[in-house]
């Protein structure tokens, strides 16, 4: 009789090791989607800069500004994930959505004052200055006062050619 509870407390030890690996496996691959997840945006993002650049690149303004409202939409979307599910969301979570919102806002204002360049570049100083506009309205905030600033300076540069 004891040797039959042996080979069972055997068995049973085998089966809680087995469960402890598979949940630490569990636990490992779920870690690793949260890093997938941000790498994953962070290279849809990426390829909207590329498509964006290139469509600059080409003249095709429309299709430039429709990619940097996808990148815009990304930060957005992240930003609502986020409020929405704050008191569910792990503090590594919370910190790669906050990674996301802040590259997608970035991006996206780096793209906006890239494109007013080249309206200036291309004389097209109304355009120019709606878009510097844009900036200045749409980016609000301490995280973003680098990129107000530098869309002042340049609506600043564009009434000084325009003249008044």
């Amino acid at each position: 009789m004891s040797n039959d509870f042996f080979c069972y407390a055997v068995r049973m030890e085998k089966y809680v090791w087995v469960k402890m690996f598979c949940g630490l496996l569990m636990v490992g691959t779920l870690s690793a989607c949260i890093g997938n997840t941000y790498q994953q945006q962070a290279d849809v993002i990426k390829g909207h800069v590329e498509r964006f650049y290139g469509h600059l690149q080409s003249h095709q303004v429309g299709h430039a500004v429709f990619e940097n409202e996808q990148i815009e939409m990304i930060g957005l979307s992240s930003e609502e994930r986020l409020l929405r599910r704050v008191g569910q969301l792990k503090h590594d979570e919370k910190i790669q959505e906050w990674k996301i919102i802040k590259t997608a806002k970035e991006t996206a204002a780096e793209n906006w004052l890239a494109l007013a360049r080249y309206f200036s570049e291309n004389q097209q100083y109304d355009k120019a200055r709606s878009t510097y506009q844009r900036v200045i309205e749409t980016y609000q905030g301490l995280a973003n006062q680098l990129y107000v600033d530098r869309a002042k300076m340049g609506l600043r540069d564009v009434e000084t050619i325009l003249g008044p």
